[in-house]
């Protein structure tokens, strides 16, 4: 699947968030790009190359924007990842949809394995920094961190903690992720009140319109009565778990 047409639509329209700053987005609509690309080469320069970043590092994010879509179709995903890092920083004021995405574009440049990156730490800071500014995708992303224990120690308090945050932002992945981690930590302790709690979270999920966490009401009272008979069983062994849902990039 060609990806690149999903990650130049999420910088092309960033000129909502830095026009104020600058009258003139250089490739808002990335028309220009052709004209200063020629092939997909990677870490390929380009005319005027030094001149965009030299106004990136100034502060102009028209700049940075060009210089991460040009990068992004050169498949330098690293110095694509540095200029959304500038944009990301510079516009967390603004809080906005287009920053959000711009800054989960960000997020999962530094995390998935398909970008060659890799820098897990990075990616944690980011994550929990835009979490912390209502950015359910980065509350999933560290959710998924702890829960698989990629590159970190597994902590299943810490999952829950960020799943429930990105539920508290009406996300419908978050809502259903703090349902399942709850579940699986109520067949650790065969726990009968953190399973009913789960499903208040599986509610929570189907109302904002997950389809999956709707399914799984329409069995609520099976699964509780099942559980409840494991719960009373001294020696019963737990079924393996469904792990929680990937992040979906926004």
């Amino acid at each position: 699947m060609d990806i690149m047409p999903q990650l130049l639509s999420l910088l092309a329209p960033l000129s909502a968030i830095v026009g104020k700053h600058s009258r003139t987005w250089v490739l808002a609509s990335g028309v220009a790009l052709g004209l200063l690309v020629g092939t997909s080469s990677t870490a390929q320069a380009f005319t005027g190359e030094q001149e965009y970043i030299k106004a990136c590092q100034a502060g102009q994010l028209e700049q940075c924007n060009v210089l991460a879509q040009i990068y992004l179709q050169n498949k330098d995903y690293r110095n694509a990842a540095t200029h959304l890092e500038k944009i990301c920083a510079d516009t967390m004021k603004e809080n906005s949809p287009l920053h959000k995405q711009t800054c989960s574009l960000l997020l999962t440049m530094l995390t998935d394995e398909e970008y060659g990156i890799m820098d897990y730490q990075k990616g944690m800071i980011w994550g929990d920094h835009i979490c912390a500014h209502s950015n359910a995708f980065g509350c999933l992303l560290m959710s998924n961190i702890f829960f698989t224990g990629k590159h970190v120690n597994a902590d299943l308090n810490k999952a829950s903690e960020y799943a429930k945050r990105a539920c508290a932002l009406k996300d419908g992945t978050g809502c259903r992720q703090a349902a399942l981690i709850t579940f699986t930590a109520a067949y650790i302790q065969k726990d009968v009140n953190l399973a009913e709690e789960s499903y208040k979270y599986h509610k929570a999920a189907c109302d904002v319109g997950n389809q999956a966490s709707c399914n799984d009401l329409q069995h609520y009272q099976q699964k509780m009565e099942e559980f409840k008979l494991y719960a009373q069983t001294p020696d019963a062994t737990a079924p393996v778990q469904q792990q929680p849902p990937q992040p979906a990039a926004r």
